[in-house]
């Protein structure tokens, strides 16, 4: 049983599952540190799943390989295929991803890239209605709370961290490129350290108080513009993991954004790559925080 965001996702892997993907280990729990909440989702592999021969809806080409996908009457359909050798896995899921089959057996190493692609699918789409999304960005924290540099990959959000983590006494980072942001219960916005952090090895199963939004602009000088809640929310959804085409989980992605948008203040911080930009976005981090 994994934790990511705080909620339990089940993979039937065994244990060589964390053994070839080890940016999952710290969120492996126990069957007897049980959470406080359902499962949910699950994802059981080396299943029969029937494949479709009809025109996909959407094609992605992601690094190394193909992502095809059938919206259907009451369920999902995703075909993964290595460019390489032209091997093909296929994973079905109800509407909510809460219940995912895939024919997916390990026959080489690389293999487990795709599990993994699998997974992250299942919690992304699974998540969509639970009020908590998964999103583009660099996240540091400082104590209790944390901030999340928002953009487009090479606009400088992981440049911005590490010059947190250098100048900014007591911050660390929690992930550098798909934090999970979670509404809460009780009102506040949490943001999580995911299993998924792009080229930098940041897997931390840790939880913050997301206090300020960033999103990033490269500039010949270093100011920042407080934004609006509609503002906010736009450049949230270009930020978002979110197939826009597939209505139902795209609403409720969007509607966990904008609870985010509106309770979260968010800058656009025009920078350089210096410390004075680092400095200017804790100034205006530290003011937002009781």
């Amino acid at each position: 049983m994994l934790s990511i965001a705080g909620w339990p996702v089940e993979v039937t892997c065994g244990e060589e599952f964390t053994v070839r993907l080890p940016n999952y280990r710290p969120f492996l729990v126990s069957g007897a540190a049980a959470l406080p909440c359902a499962v949910l989702c699950r994802v059981e592999t080396g299943c029969r799943v029937c494949q479709e021969t009809a025109a996909p809806d959407l094609v992605n080409e992601l690094e190394a390989r193909t992502l095809r996908l059938w919206l259907l009457p009451g369920e999902c359909c995703v075909a993964l295929t290595l460019r390489e050798n032209g091997r093909t896995y296929w994973i079905r899921a109800d509407r909510r991803w809460r219940a995912a089959r895939t024919d997916w057996r390990p026959e080489a190493d690389e293999d487990y890239w795709l599990l993994n692609d699998f997974v992250m699918l299942a919690f992304t789409y699974s998540a969509a209605y639970r009020r908590t999304a998964v999103v583009h960005a660099s996240c540091v924290a400082a104590g209790a709370d944390g901030c999340a540099f928002v953009g487009a990959s090479g606009i400088g959000k992981s440049t911005h961290a590490r010059l947190w983590l250098r100048h900014i006494s007591g911050s660390r980072l929690l992930n550098d490129d798909q934090p999970v942001i979670r509404c809460m219960e009780n009102g506040e916005v949490r943001v999580y350290g995911s299993p998924w952090s792009g080229k930098t090895a940041c897997f931390r199963n840790e939880g913050v108080r997301l206090q300020t939004l960033f999103f990033m602009k490269q500039a010949s000088r270093n100011k920042a513009v407080r934004l609006g809640g509609i503002d906010t929310f736009r450049r949230l959804v270009e930020a978002a993991s979110v197939i826009a085409l597939d209505a139902q989980s795209f609403a409720g992605i969007s509607g966990t954004l904008a609870e985010v948008a509106g309770s979260v203040p968010a800058y656009e911080l025009q920078n350089r790559p210096d410390v004075e930009a680092a400095l200017l976005s804790f100034r205006l981090f530290a003011a937002t925080r009781d």
